[in-house]
């Protein structure tokens, strides 16, 4: 998240926003209130602490080299190779991520193929926003639609303590990435040709990744599946505290990370009510 100053005004947008993907994302996870307990779930090292510590590392790590490879892409000026790897990637992941949240979703009420030819008509929309279509409220629905899509998926199919450990690591990795590691190297090295929305979204003088997002979005919907839907608002409320909280230290910071403040407001719930 980044931006050198801004009115209080400013604010509202951003919140709109945020406060509709989570939303979205409730919505969905809430078809999944009755299969949560059997579904499957990612835990490779194990469900105890030291399990979800491994889990969480086990996703930091390709996210730290994404990140990398993207920056040595961009400082050789490889634009149109590191497009066509985020065109491949973020396609086949949104359609996958799309397809099988509206199965196990929307099964009984949608045929297969509606299913499958919808899942297609998502994961088009980051790839025109990524290489034909710049428009900012495209771009817009292009960071709505990864948001809400993984931020469901997250919080569908990670389960306690994963749920709680992985969100925790991620943040203490987003203040190294963006005060010592790739994504402020990424920010400074970022050619101004080079588009890499909806990677982030633009709101105003601000930009947020859409990172971030997802995890703005899963927290709440997890708390939901996990306590009830009043702490899921309750969760949503502190994440919206922990990022007003946040834009106001862009006074002081040129870059800021956008996860910590909100995500360890965030885990109030899990605390006081799990």
């Amino acid at each position: 998240m980044n931006d050198d100053s801004f009115s209080i005004k400013d604010i509202f947008p951003i919140i709109l926003f945020i406060l509709t993907v989570q939303i979205t994302s409730l919505f969905l996870t809430n078809n999944f209130l009755n299969l949560y307990q059997i579904l499957p779930s990612y835990q490779p090292a194990g469900n105890n602490t030291t399990g979800s510590i491994l889990n969480s590392i086990i996703l930091i790590l390709p996210t730290f080299i994404i990140t990398s490879v993207i920056l040595l892409l961009i400082r050789r000026k490889l634009f149109l190779l590191l497009k066509s790897l985020l065109i491949l990637a973020i396609s086949a992941g949104t359609f996958s991520v799309s397809y099988i949240i509206l199965t196990i979703a929307f099964d009984s009420v949608f045929s297969s193929i509606f299913i499958f030819i919808f899942s297609i008509l998502l994961c088009s929309v980051p790839v025109l926003a990524l290489t034909i279509i710049k428009s900012n409220k495209f771009q817009l629905l292009s960071s709505f639609i990864l948001s809400s899509l993984y931020g469901t998926m997250f919080a569908v199919f990670l389960k306690p303590p994963t749920i709680i450990v992985i969100p925790i690591a991620f943040a203490l990795y987003d203040i190294y990435a963006v005060f010592r590691g790739p994504l402020k190297s990424i920010v400074n090295s970022s050619d101004d040709s080079l588009d890499l929305r909806p990677l982030f979204v633009s709101l105003g003088r601000f930009n947020i990744g859409t990172g971030d997002l997802i995890f703005y979005s899963m927290i709440p919907s997890s708390v939901f599946l996990l306590i009830g839907l009043p702490f899921a608002f309750l969760s949503l409320f502190l994440i919206h505290i922990g990022i007003i909280l946040t834009l106001y230290c862009l006074k002081r910071f040129e870059i800021f990370p956008g996860l910590p403040i909100p995500v360890f407001l965030s885990l109030i719930p899990y605390l006081l009510f799990y």
